[in-house]
């Protein structure tokens, strides 16, 4: 009957063993289950500060272009020199549209002179032309439009530094 005891208390010994193992196991496992969730938490919170950063950047790049950007880029589309041509170019045309109106016109009321309009000095026979081609503005292209393009792209911090230099004239000093 010793025997059969002994073999229980053996079986027992074991059985408790393969049970202690399974438990250590399975506790490991529960550990490093945890310890992976505990990391993902980590990466999720740190990957939620980095997007309310950029989501804040963005809410500030909204706010300024809607204040001071669109601003900006008028201020710049207004000290072009390609607009500064155009409306020099316009002013010109009109004026001297408007010369040979008026020289139409007094040679009309004079009715008596012997000479005609177009034979006076100041008639410009292609001003018309010229007036209706500088309102075309087929052609029109500010360069500096280009460069602020280019700022869409950037970070808010970036854009305002840009602000701050002479866009216009570094363009055109060259």
């Amino acid at each position: 009957m010793q025997t059969s005891y002994d073999q229980l208390l053996s079986d027992h010994h074991r059985l408790i063993s393969y049970l202690e193992r399974a438990r250590d196991r399975a506790v490991q496992y529960h550990r490093e289950t945890i310890d992976e969730a505990k990391e993902m938490l980590t990466r999720r919170d740190s990957e939620m500060v980095e997007l309310y950063a950029h989501v804040s950047e963005l809410m500030l790049t909204k706010q300024w272009f809607l204040t001071d950007g669109v601003a900006w880029v008028v201020k710049l589309v207004h000290q072009s020199p390609e607009l500064e041509k155009v409306v020099a170019d316009l002013v010109s045309c009109v004026n001297m549209v408007g010369v040979n109106e008026g020289i139409k016109h007094e040679f009309q009321a004079a009715k008596g002179s012997t000479h005609s309009f177009e034979e006076f000095s100041g008639y410009d026979e292609g001003a018309k032309v010229a007036l209706d081609a500088a309102k075309a503005l087929d052609d029109f292209h500010i360069s500096v439009l280009g460069k602020v393009a280019d700022l869409v792209d950037k970070p808010l911090s970036v854009i305002k530094q840009r602000i701050e230099l002479p866009i216009v004239k570094e363009d055109y000093e060259a």
